[in-house]
């Protein structure tokens, strides 16, 4: 069904609302609401007429609705909150295209038995809103490249997402995020009224101004044009005295405000107006301070307001230094990602929807071209470009920013963008630059480093997409603890992670992160509770709330949706056990664990996230555990990259704890860490120097582990090994 346009008169006087809604004719329900508002007998915009059916036309040819994102109306006015709500989480854009492969696995995962027809491109599948008979079976067509279909019997047509959310039904909606969890509030730091002021404020500090200028070439036209503001923001840190109040804790901070369109009722003189949606907030001084208001509501797009309506060119880069610098240069419309990070919200999608030819220009290195080649695939790879800022001179400058410092011309830049290439098609040109960007950037190669366990990143070298970790280790010994730390620990360094927890609830795992986090029990200090609480709000952490026994295929339909509209780039299953259980028979369970760490395994690889699995050992009457130990065949550790064991061993000293890496594919270090655990922050963290290398020398023979681990008073006099790794 197309979609519908209808003229009502909900307000009194010569008022016109033009109703657009686009039905779900798939799921049979609407997907959601949005209007355009004009004066009866004013003037429209430029290029916009309406006939007396009440259809738009733009230019003399009929629109679409979903080229323009609108709040809800009502009376009341304007609401801050319909800016994030007018949009379902549902909606996925039109123009995403499944990648090679994709269908037909979930086809297959979800026991479709597609069938095949005279056209290789189609497939037959059954029908899932045909009442089940004979004449029924079968009676939808399949395009396995994009993913549309069409049932024969009841006409129901969509797009692949539709056709996902058909089959999958309720798995959109179980990633949730701390917000959710009743971790902080969705509410502003400050009233609409003062954060509106904040460009005002800017001319006031002609220091600010003249470092934009200086160091990054901006000029104040520009920065008056984005509405760059001057606030105050509360910084409390990690550790600071309780008797810092939230006064004494002000940052003096750079605004970039996220505009978004809106329609007040009461206006009578403007048709579309742009209401601030979200603010982003750079401390003047302390460059790490980064703060979002509201913290956790992903609404509007920084420099939105001056994209024209007839405008069908956008460029998105990485920061907001960017896409002034793009604007200034260009006159292009340039806007930058929401969050601080390689993360694309689904929220923000519609507002991209108008656009015909999107320009990706991101940084010019390892992450940064992956992440565009990512974004492309997720608005649409036919409409999008992707920009190398070095263009072949690898010299040159990673970004637009830096560009405009070094005296380039970025309108030669923009000019030589090219579109994605297709995945299985390359030529030497493609694979010389990615190999090139991986030479020149070898720590990005090697992955995100950990700052808690620096250690760790000396024997792994980092945590990198694409890899599986098997995590293991005895019952009660802390495997969850540390894992959460570790993923709250990369996730600050811009790592947008998902946890599947499905041992304990999500409230306890989302306690003991806010403790890791604050590096303190906030039980003894509850007054700082909320202050935090906004803080972890900002973070990139989103939560599965599937508990115990669950259907992998399931679970990996909402791993896809949270990488889709999330970007996730780190997922961990806790555990393995848990998740399996009370599936199949008994004599299935070693082929049904086997299934699931391939299916891990290949999405790891496919999807290029790092997926870490905590599976329980054996119950072994060694104290040291070995590979051998990994509960289930030896399929686990071989289809694993890294294998890490958490040793726990009972000394006169007390019970002694150590990371264990048995296996690193990425370059065979392998090594022991020393740690304790910090009970009033829930932290581990590694041992002194000589404590590092004499455990090293223990464990660097399986020998020794047969040894001494039945008589662990023993274990510190064994003549040490040479074989050892670098430690700070």
């Amino acid at each position: 069904m197309p979609l519908s346009t209808n003229v009502t008169r909900p307000f009194s006087g010569s008022r016109l609302l033009l109703k657009f809604q686009r039905l779900h004719i798939s799921s049979g329900v609407s997907s959601f609401t949005r209007g355009f508002a004009f004066h009866q007998g004013s003037r429209l915009p430029p290029g916009f007429s309406l006939s007396s059916r009440g259809s738009v036309f733009h230019r003399g040819v009929a629109i679409s609705p979903r080229s323009f994102v609108f709040r809800t109306f009502s009376s009341s006015g304007f609401d801050f909150r319909s800016l994030h709500e007018v949009v379902s989480p549902n909606d996925y854009t039109k123009y995403y295209i499944p990648k090679p492969g994709e269908v037909l696995d979930f086809l297959n995962r979800h026991y479709q038995f597609p069938r095949k027809t005279n056209n290789d491109k189609v497939l037959k599948i059954k029908c899932p809103k045909c009442r089940p008979k004979k004449s029924n079976f079968f009676s939808i067509e399949i395009n396995v490249n994009d993913g549309t279909y069409r049932c024969n019997e009841c006409m129901t047509k969509g797009t692949w997402k539709d056709y996902m959310q058909l089959i999958t039904k309720t798995s959109t909606f179980q990633v949730i995020n701390s917000t959710q969890m009743g971790i902080g509030c969705p509410s502003y730091l400050s009233s609409p009224e003062e954060i509106e002021q904040y460009s005002n404020e800017l001319q006031n500090y002609p220091k600010v101004i003249e470092k934009f200028e200086n160091n990054h070439g901006i000029t104040l036209t520009t920065l008056l044009a984005y509405k760059v503001g001057i606030a105050t923001y509360c910084n409390i840190k990690s550790n600071s005295s309780i008797e810092i109040s939230r006064q004494d804790a002000k940052e003096l901070c750079i605004t970039f405000p996220r505009m978004a369109p809106c329609f007040d009722d009461q206006d009578q003189d403007n048709i579309l107006r742009y209401k601030v949606a979200r603010i982003k907030a750079y401390s003047v001084e302390d460059y790490e301070f980064i703060t979002f208001d509201p913290p956790s509501v992903h609404s509007g797009l920084f420099g939105y307001h001056l994209v024209p309506l007839e405008c069908e060119t956008i460029i998105l880069t990485g920061n907001e230094y960017d896409a002034m610098t793009v604007y200034q240069e260009t006159q292009i419309p340039a806007t930058c990602l929401p969050n601080n990070g390689y993360q694309l919200p689904i929220e923000i999608l519609p507002l991209l929807e108008r656009f015909s030819k999107i320009y990706i220009w991101l940084n010019d290195d390892v992450q940064g071209q992956d992440a565009a080649e990512k974004f492309a695939q997720k608005l649409g790879i036919d409409r999008c470009l992707i920009v190398n800022t070095r263009c072949n001179n690898f010299d040159g400058p990673i970004n637009a920013s830096q560009a405009l410092t070094m005296g380039k011309n970025l309108n030669e830049i923009l000019s030589l963008a090219k579109p994605l290439q297709h995945e299985q098609i390359l030529n030497f040109d493609n694979l010389k630059e990615a190999v090139y960007r991986e030479v020149i950037n070898p720590g990005q190669v090697r992955g995100i480093s950990s700052k808690d366990l620096p250690a760790l990143t000396q024997i792994l070298k980092g945590h990198r997409p694409g890899e599986l970790t098997i995590f293991t280790g005895p019952t009660g010994s802390g495997k969850t603890t540390i894992l959460s730390q570790l993923s709250l620990d990369y996730c600050k360094s811009g790592v947008s992670t998902l946890w599947g927890s499905f041992e304990i609830p999500n409230i306890r795992l989302a306690k003991k992160m806010l403790t890791q986090f604050a590096g303190e029990d906030l039980s003894k200090n509850p007054g700082e509770f909320m202050n935090w609480a906004q803080k972890f709000q900002q973070l990139p952490m989103y939560f599965l709330k599937f508990f115990g026994s669950t259907e992998v295929s399931t679970v990996i339909d909402a791993m896809n949706h949270a990488i889709y509209a999330f970007d996730v780039q780190h997922i961990i299953i806790d555990n393995l056990q848990f998740m399996i259980s009370e599936q199949g028979k008994f004599t299935d369970r070693w082929e049904l664990q086997d299934r699931t760490i391939s299916a891990f395994r290949r999405f790891a690889t496919d999807k290029n996230v790092h997926i870490t699995m905590v599976v329980h050992p054996k119950k072994d009457s060694r104290e040291l555990l070995d590979m051998s130990s990994i509960f289930g065949s030896a399929k686990i550790s071989q289809e694993a990259d890294n294998v890490i064991i958490l040793q726990k061993i009972e000394s006169e000293d007390g019970d002694e704890r150590y990371l264990h890496i048995k296996k690193n594919r990425f370059d065979g270090t392998l090594g022991a860490i020393p740690i304790e655990f910090i009970p009033n922050s829930l932290k581990i963290r590694h041992l002194r120097k000589k404590k590092f290398q004499e455990v090293n020398h223990l464990f660097a023979d399986k020998q020794i582990f047969e040894k001494y681990s039945s008589n662990t008073k023993n274990w510190r006099s064994c003549k040490p090994f040479t074989r050892t790794i670098p430690v700070s």
